[in-house]
């Protein structure tokens, strides 16, 4: 999710001119090196002069100007700090507390672009402060705080996420994006009333959030086919199902999915506290759901979904289960910048543990057969693909897709390791390109990887 975040303050350059009165013709007019000379002389007048307010006033001037020459070269943690020591030189400068308040605030959206939440909520916070009229700075507190609530949802961590959230509405009640997170946490808890009375707020602030109202249909299309699904918790699974005739095909998902828990966990180190929701449909509920893919057996949207049907062929079962909890931690991992060759490979490569000899031949065949005719993808083509993009492709491209990503992530894995994924997923997360994670983690280009694993197959 996108929180647009207002960083310019050009109010604050206005209120520099304010310490002119402390020491005229000082501000802004001393060279690094003579500023810091300056700092070192006068620290030490004032360790044999503590209470001479001429001295202090003067180097509480010192402080403050070295401390604007650092925030022009974007060094906010060294601004911050000067101009902590300006104040504490001169505490009832209003002039000061405001500059400091706009350095804490760039400094904050510094360590969340970092991915650095805690110190950039503190920063926001001393922020407000030392300048509590300024609604601008409540607004970037509020961001900082929904970034956060953002990180912890797709690691799905809701307790948490919430706690952020109630912070958000101390500080920005009339932010859209609040009622859309409260929404999604709603959705994910299966309480699809506070979820919509949330998202219609969030649309009554914003209108136009469009994909709410996607997500509102969807809502209304999953509280219709869910009516009277039953509900099991089984360690890190929430599963939903109808009647009790589905209740041993419940069961066995979620020993599936605790196996999966575990050995999928154990490729990146990483194993979600958070239950995660798991939905199974009668096969005559599902065709109705237009948003879930009559090509898939499987899908994830937050929530695990798959037909009753899937549980006739067991090993089959398996392998889409395994495929599906593999998403659930390449959201964790790298949010929402994946592109879909590396999530679709990296689930395939997850399921391959399940893929009978039959499903590897017939895959290899038409690799080779895409290959011979020129029919393949680009690694850049699949990269701009996703789900609603597939479904206009015919059964056998479809397929094709999932083929090229299964091996090229095979490829890439054999040549590096499970370890360097997770880098590469983590840098995406960050908001890196997948050119630059690539290069970055693996120390090669992403044309260079594609045109060596295309010569694996004679191209």
């Amino acid at each position: 999710m996108d929180f647009k975040v207002n960083i310019i303050l050009a109010l604050f350059i206005a209120l520099l001119p304010g310490l002119v009165f402390i020491s005229p013709g000082i501000l802004f007019s001393e060279d690094e090196g003579r500023l810091e000379s300056k700092i070192e002389e006068y620290e030490k007048k004032i360790a044999y002069d503590p209470y001479n307010e001429k001295i202090r006033q003067e180097l509480s001037v010192f402080y403050h100007n070295r401390a604007g020459e650092l925030a022009d070269d974007g060094l906010w943690e060294e601004a911050v700090n000067k101009e902590e020591r300006a104040l504490d030189l001169a505490p009832d400068v209003e002039a000061i507390k405001k500059t400091l308040a706009f350095y804490y605030n760039s400094c904050g959206l510094e360590l969340k672009d970092g991915g650095d939440f805690r110190k950039a909520a503190q920063c926001l916070k001393l922020a407000v402060d030392y300048f509590p009229d300024e609604p601008i700075l409540k607004k970037n507190a509020a961001a900082i705080f929904l970034a956060w609530a953002d990180n912890f949802m797709r690691k799905n961590e809701y307790d948490n996420a919430e706690r952020m959230l109630v912070k958000v509405e101390r500080f920005d009640e009339e932010n859209p994006y609040l009622y859309v997170m409260k929404g999604e946490i709603a959705y994910s808890r299966d309480n699809y009333y506070k979820a919509k009375d949330n998202w219609n707020k969030a649309l009554e602030l914003n209108p136009s959030l469009y994909g709410l109202r996607v997500k509102l249909e969807k809502l209304e299309k999953d509280q219709a086919a869910e009516r009277n699904f039953s509900i099991k918790e089984i360690e890190n699974f929430k599963l939903k199902f109808e009647g009790i005739d589905e209740q041993g095909l419940a069961d066995e998902a979620a020993e599936i999915l605790r196996n999966a828990y575990r050995e999928v966990g154990q490729d990146y180190d990483l194993y979600p506290r958070a239950a995660v929701p798991v939905v199974i449909y009668p096969k005559n509920k599902l065709k109705k759901l237009d948003y879930f893919p009559d090509w898939a057996a499987g899908t994830y949207d937050g929530k695990i979904r798959f037909g009753e049907n899937l549980g006739e062929n067991k090993i089959f079962m398996k392998a889409v289960l395994y495929h599906e909890y593999a998403h659930v931690l390449v959201r964790v991992l790298g949010g929402d910048n994946v592109p879909l060759w590396l999530n679709e490979g990296l689930a395939e490569y997850a399921a391959k543990r399940y893929k009978t000899p039959e499903m590897r031949k017939k895959r290899k065949i038409l690799l080779k057969n895409a290959f011979k005719k020129k029919t393949f993808f680009s690694i850049d083509k699949l990269g701009v693909m996703d789900l609603n993009r597939l479904s206009f492709l015919s059964p056998n491209r479809i397929e094709l897709v999932y083929a090229q990503s299964e091996s090229f992530i095979n490829y890439i894995i054999n040549r590096s390791s499970l370890h360097d994924m997770k880098a590469l997923l983590e840098h995406l997360k960050r908001g890196d390109s997948i050119y630059k994670a690539v290069k970055d983690v693996l120390f090669v280009d992403l044309e260079v990887l594609e045109r060596d694993w295309k010569s694996e197959f004679g191209y």
